[in-house]
């Protein structure tokens, strides 16, 4: 289903600003590269493809009159924003960004978005492992993301073999994925990363 606009209307578009950044030292959300804060970097994707997006995390300072924010409902781990944003959302799929991650490539979210049908998720994999924190869920996931929360295990794929996953390798990305699916955890990567995209 899309709107005239080319959006897509059955997926929720969920950006998770709830962590601490305790290894950055300060909040990545607003870390500007370009001169722009990260968080706005993922929210001008999302709200290119997505007619719902929600914020994952209690922060009402990034949050707008139609950008809500939700409070992690199991606060502490990515798995619990993960848990809140798919449990929020009002569609049967969301994709999820992590807001540290400065070049969002639209052209991977629609390849992931493209590949979901039968699945319960959909993530990319390539030689330094998969993303979870750049990919497609279903609300499928819910019981068994909860399950594992309220055991106190956070591992995001301890529940993957408890569904229906489609990892996409790095034939079926899209050229650029290397710069697509860089994320930032301390102020060395940041400084780097800033030298390089200079």
């Amino acid at each position: 289903m899309k709107q005239n606009d080319d959006r897509l209307n059955d997926v929720c578009g969920v950006i998770l600003a709830g962590g601490q950044s305790s290894r950055m030292g300060c909040d990545k959300a607003t870390l500007e590269v370009g001169g722009i804060p990260m968080f706005h970097i993922i929210l001008r994707i999302m709200r290119s493809l997505f007619n719902h997006v929600i914020i994952a995390g209690d922060r009402p300072d990034l949050s707008q009159p139609d950008i809500p924010c939700f409070p992690d409902q199991y606060p502490g781990s990515a798995l619990g924003g993960l848990y809140t944003g798919l449990a929020e959302a009002k569609t049967e799929w969301i994709f999820v960004s992590a807001c540290d991650m400065p070049f969002p490539d639209e052209k991977i979210v629609r390849r992931l978005l493209a590949l979901r049908k039968d699945a319960d998720v959909v993530v990319p994999k390539t030689h330094g492992g998969f993303e979870p924190l750049f990919a497609v869920y279903r609300k499928t996931c819910l019981p068994f993301m909860k399950e594992q929360l309220t055991n106190n295990r956070f591992k995001i794929d301890r529940f993957y073999p408890k569904v229906c996953v489609r990892y996409v390798s790095v034939p079926d990305l899209p050229e650029g994925w290397e710069r697509s699916l860089i994320n930032v955890n301390t102020p060395e990567e940041f400084g780097s990363l800033l030298e390089t995209s200079q």
